[in-house]
């Protein structure tokens, strides 16, 4: 997959036209086109962006599949031509040495393949923390632990493109995603955080948290990650799934298309998702 990535991006940079980058208008289409306009604006170089189902005419194309494609990227030159799919790899290794493997996601790659085309670019680096959002959209995290989510956020945190905190640490959270959570419960134990030694800490989050494993969502894994593994980029005062839930009020209230474009905008001028009004 790697080889295919580079490929790509050498066929993208030599490239003297317009590529055309297609996604179907989804949130993970959204957040697989974000990532490549970002390194093409970083670059200075001319592309157009379409939402649509299917691709048309002979030019170079970067073109995202739909969840149900799992065959992973695919790429021919002359012009350069770019399928991207997701595919199921090797995230870690167990103790034991056994493979663990968990979904590589379109958005996934397309951050790959923007950090080889613009690995110092301004809007590249800015975007950097929705690497994770598609693995966190992917149904892999509700039913199992998602090695590859956990490689791609220790990464993160490694590069220091994001930091890992507990919900209370985080400034704003979305809560409609956790409804188990009672605002002025989190609210006082946030309050009180800095003053808590790491026992108390412990409590009160296990307290705060502790009514979901009464209901059968969400699971365990991802119980874990919005209690304890809040992903925050840099200058956020919000946190990875927080934004994603805010992302999603668009579907909710725009047609696809309009929504897709707004999400995208938003991403390549600030690195978030837009705030509702």
């Amino acid at each position: 997959m790697a080889a295919t990535l580079v490929d790509a991006a050498a066929g993208i940079r030599t490239h003297r036209g317009t590529v055309m980058l297609l996604a179907a208008p989804s949130i993970i289409g959204s957040l697989s086109l974000a990532p490549l306009e970002a390194a093409m604006l970083d670059l200075g170089m001319p592309y157009r962006r379409r939402f649509r189902l299917q691709a048309s005419g002979e030019g170079a194309l970067i073109h995202v599949m739909g969840p149900g494609q799992d065959s992973g990227p695919d790429y021919t030159g002359d012009p350069p031509r770019l399928i991207l799919a997701g595919q199921v790899v090797e995230g870690l290794q167990g103790s034991s040495g056994d493979s663990r493997r968990g979904p590589l996601t379109t958005v996934a790659q397309a951050h790959a393949l923007a950090q080889v085309l613009a690995p110092s670019g301004t809007r590249v680096r800015r975007m950097r923390p929705w690497l994770l959002s598609g693995n966190w959209l992917h149904s892999a995290l509700d039913t199992t632990y998602d090695p590859v989510f956990t490689a791609l956020r220790d990464l993160l945190v490694e590069e220091g493109s994001a930091r890992v905190v507990s919900m209370p640490e985080v400034t704003t959270v979305e809560l409609s995603n956790t409804p188990w959570i009672e605002e002025l419960a989190l609210d006082a134990i946030s309050e009180k955080w800095s003053e808590l030694d790491m026992e108390g800490r412990a409590r009160a989050l296990s307290h705060l948290m502790r009514p979901a494993l009464a209901r059968s969502t969400p699971s365990t894994a991802r119980m874990e990650e919005l209690g304890w593994h809040r992903v925050v980029g840099p200058d956020w005062d919000s946190d990875l799934a927080s934004e994603i839930v805010r992302a999603a009020w668009l579907w909710k209230e725009n047609p696809a298309a309009t929504a897709a474009h707004t999400f995208v905008d938003s991403l390549l001028t600030t690195g978030r998702a837009p705030v509702r009004e």
